[in-house]
């Protein structure tokens, strides 16, 4: 669950109490949640939630998919908390922890989503999504805003993917959303600094943060 407080003054009060829609056992709603600057939006992450769905507002109760993972997008207005969007990975799969963490842009109109389990052996972004032969390796889902409905806009792999990066642990959006910065605590390069060797795997759970930047609409 989620509760939500507001602030008066110096005083607290709670103003929700939060529960997925598809409520079940295990399914870790809460693992990650952000919050938009004005405090209107609120996105939850549930990283084992299991359905099967893909993309948005899918069927929520096909529970066949374990630890496949799954947003969820609420609105204010006034203190009335609604449910806005239900969010799942374009290319959905078990154990994909999609939702381990979730950044909304200050402005609320992009939300990035880490799945640090993704396998898939793209890198870059918008590559192919349909194999899974780099187990861990992680990924991270853009999706764009406009008026109430959202949308996947990007796809977001490493430049050096390889098993077990758990690329997309956390993330970050600037208030824009014009800037990403991804964590990957497995990745293994030995490089130091900036923009060093990625392919210098002789540093096994180094680490190594990407950032990405937007231009255009």
């Amino acid at each position: 669950a989620v509760y939500v407080f507001s602030r008066a003054g110096t005083t607290w009060t709670q103003e929700a109490y939060v529960k997925a829609s598809n409520t079940d056992a295990g399914d870790a709603f809460g693992h990650a949640l952000s919050l938009s600057a004005d405090g209107a939006l609120l996105a939850v992450g549930a990283w084992t939630e299991a359905s099967r769905a893909y993309g948005l507002d899918g069927d929520e109760d096909d529970d066949s998919t374990p630890d496949a993972g799954a947003v969820y997008v609420y609105s204010r207005a006034g203190t009335r908390w609604e449910a806005m969007a239900y969010v799942k990975a374009s290319n959905t799969d078990e154990r994909d922890r999609f939702g381990g963490a979730v950044s909304l842009a200050g402005d609320g109109t992009r939300l990035a989503v880490g799945a640090r389990g993704e396998s898939s052996i793209a890198s870059g972004v918008n590559g192919r999504q349909s194999n899974a032969e780099a187990p861990w390796s992680g990924a991270v889902y853009v999706f764009a805003r406009t008026g109430s409905t959202w949308t996947q806009e990007a796809y977001i792999k490493p430049s050096n993917t390889a098993p077990g990066q758990l690329f997309g642990s956390a993330v970050a959006l600037s208030a824009d959303g014009t800037t990403l910065i991804v964590g990957a605590p497995g990745e293994d390069s030995r490089a130091t600094g900036v923009d060093g060797d990625g392919y210098a795997r002789s540093a096994p759970g180094s680490g190594a943060a990407y950032v990405y930047t937007r231009a255009g609409e």
